[in-house]
């Protein structure tokens, strides 16, 4: 009987070893406190995938660079990615990856889709600071 406990608590070890392993990895594909350019479709969901293990909020934002509110409202990003380490910030150019912004139906910009556990949670247009931090605020808890 003894020997049956040992190998439970040895395969019990060894899940939560794996699990350890799966949460580094996923955290090694994020980078706190900074923005993610994200390319292609493939290296969202792997960035998602990756929040979501690690049950972080994501905010992706949609931005182009001939767009004149999105150049004002990329520095503020950025600060609130520092602001806010242990969220994740994605930035799609929608000119570069047209088929994310397809996929999400994107047509305003800027425009940031809050995502958490794998879900769509909310959504914002804006060029203001002060609202997107209250978003970011209410939805990071």
């Amino acid at each position: 009987m003894q020997g049956g406990d040992g190998e439970e608590h040895h395969e019990d070890e060894t899940q939560s070893e794996s699990k350890k392993r799966k949460l580094e990895k996923a955290a090694a594909e994020l980078k706190d406190g900074e923005v993610i350019v994200i390319n292609s479709a493939s290296e969202l969901e792997i960035k998602l995938f990756a929040a979501c293990k690690l049950r972080r909020l994501a905010i992706i934002s949609f931005m182009a660079t001939w767009c004149g509110p999105c150049r004002y409202m990329s520095p503020e990003y950025t600060s609130l990615a520092v602001k806010y380490p242990k969220v994740v910030f994605l930035k799609v150019d929608i000119d570069e990856a047209t088929n994310v912004a397809m996929a999400y139906k994107v047509s305003s910009i800027p425009n940031f889709f809050f995502v958490k556990e794998g879900k769509q949670i909310d959504q914002l247009v804006t060029v203001d600071k002060n609202t997107l931090e209250e978003k970011i605020a209410q939805h990071s808890v």
